[in-house]
């Protein structure tokens, strides 16, 4: 049978089947001619099924999912869905629950590239259970949603089915298991599109929450990396006191740049040959990152149209939490098909100085301006960055001032950038990189991150304003695009865990 454009799917329980006959006569008045019903089991009678058949026009078909879906209990037959039909759009209906659900809103749930849209649980917003959803989950609360029902964006779940099967036979859940799956199977995936209240018992969530087996603590013991669990603590611990100017990491110990050793404009010759050559190996190296799925970048580019349109030289600001995601700033920029500017990169003095092979000559050759302890060379980037601002080019900096190895708020600011951009008349173009997991399971036991580029407009200096208080007003406005970018992206509000807020 043909799919139609939507497939409606409502679990069987042999004592629900009045429900299921009331939820079919609330949907048939949506869109009749572009649905079909399909009824998950694994068994019905031929009378039930004729019953459930004859109780509208829609097409109904029955799905027996006992192959695809072991396990016990209705609420799993969800799951099952991605096998279960070629129609670009599904819904799936809880029939107990569907009297509490608009199904209109439901049909006209735009998912853009969300994989589901579903109803937040706001039982999940207090404790216990908020610590519950990031504590055993690692799911903010803001985001925690109902598994009864959703609509789903069928094109864009495949290889769902399989993360859930891993994540069933890796852990027991002891708090609605259905739905904690379900989180997590489509975590970063699912746009809120309501809230509803579900009531969940606290029965059992603090034992779950301090359990060594719960599934975080499990997960990280026995799939993950020890030293990104270090580093991911360490973040936690930084935050918490406050400190977001700091790297995690250490940086590679470099020396220092002298005056003699670097032009920082590539003009002469053999710079620019070398510059070329840097530029190719690093496309090159890119596209094998993108072919292996070790790095991915959504196509999509929210507000483009800012880089492209830009006609000036210009300080571009971006959010650091990742080696790659220089790669992206570039993939970006090439996209933006700015020919005539190129892209510079503000680096620090070490990573000039102290990377050797195909790193280093890239961080020596890629068009970047490494900061210097010398008094002289400093002068030198000083001209160099004015040079370039002045002469229609970008120079990217990341404004942090510290790289938290994929940390998703975006840190204060410092003025360094701002500086640059209200002396020499500029704009700054705040660009914000969100990450979403991947359905690609990293070697280190987290899923690879799929980088989204926002680009905000452009922020122009006040020409009847000084240079320091254009710095302020700029660094401000930065602060609150990104911040913007952040709870849209996000769907929740930019909070830090510092030590003040941990005490209260």
């Amino acid at each position: 049978m043909k799919n139609k454009a939507i497939s409606i799917f409502i679990a069987y329980d042999k004592d629900s089947l009045k429900e299921i006959i009331a939820t079919i006569d609330k949907v048939k008045l949506c869109d009749p001619e572009n649905t079909e019903i399909h009824i998950l089991h694994k068994g019905i009678l031929d009378v039930e099924r004729e019953k459930i058949a004859s109780s509208s026009d829609l097409v109904c078909v029955f799905d027996d999912v006992g192959e695809l879906i072991p396990m016990d209990g209705t609420e799993y037959y969800k799951f099952a869905i991605e096998r279960l039909t070629s129609s670009p759009r599904a819904i799936y209906i809880n029939p107990l629950r569907a009297y509490e659900i608009n199904v209109n809103e439901l049909f006209a749930c735009e998912l853009g590239e969300y994989y589901v849209g579903a109803y937040h649980d706001t039982s999940f917003d207090s404790e216990p259970l908020s610590s519950y959803t990031e504590r055993v989950l690692g799911i903010s609360h803001y985001v925690y949603a109902n598994d009864d029902c959703a609509v789903i964006n069928v094109a864009k779940i495949k290889g769902a089915y399989d993360k859930f099967k891993m994540f069933f036979e890796f852990a027991k859940f002891s708090i609605n298991a259905p739905e904690a799956l379900f989180n997590l199977t489509f975590k970063d995936r699912i746009l809120v599109i309501g809230n509803v209240d579900s009531k969940t018992s606290f029965d059992g969530v603090a034992e779950e929450i301090d359990s060594e087996n719960s599934f975080l603590n499990k997960w990280n013991s026995e799939k993950r990396a020890k030293d990104r669990i270090e580093v991911i603590n360490k973040i936690a611990e930084f935050e918490k006191n406050g400190i977001f100017d700091q790297d995690v990491e250490d940086d590679v110990p470099g020396r220092m740049i002298m005056p003699d050793e670097i032009e920082y404009i590539k003009k002469k010759p053999l710079d620019k040959l070398k510059a070329s050559i840097a530029f190719n190996m690093a496309k090159r190296f890119y596209y094998k990152l993108e072919k292996k799925k070790m790095v991915m970048i959504n196509d999509e580019v929210d507000g483009l149209e800012n880089l492209a349109n830009l006609d000036t030289g210009a300080v571009i600001t971006c959010n650091h939490f990742n080696a790659m995601d220089s790669f992206a700033m570039h993939w970006v920029y090439l996209k933006s098909k700015q020919k005539k500017r190129k892209l510079y990169r503000v680096i620090r003095e070490g990573n000039y100085t102290s990377f050797p092979g195909f790193f280093g000559f890239l961080m020596r050759n890629f068009y970047t301006l490494p900061l210097s302890s010398n008094h002289k060379t400093m002068k030198k980037f000083m001209t160099a960055t004015n040079e370039l601002l002045k002469t229609g080019h970008f120079v990217l900096v990341y404004p942090e001032q510290s790289m938290w190895w994929n940390y998703r708020k975006p840190k204060p600011l410092k003025p360094g950038a701002f500086s640059f951009a209200a002396k020499n008349g500029v704009p700054v173009l705040p660009i914000f990189i969100s990450m979403r997991d991947s359905n690609v399971l990293g070697p280190d036991g987290f899923f690879v991150q799929e980088y989204k580029m926002h680009i905000g407009k452009p922020i122009y200096p006040d020409t009847e304003k000084g240079a320091r208080e254009n710095i302020d007003i700029m660094l401000k406005e930065n602060e609150r695009v990104w911040q913007e970018m952040y709870e849209r992206e996000y769907q929740m509000p930019l909070e830090y865990i510092t030590e003040k807020q941990s005490e209260e």
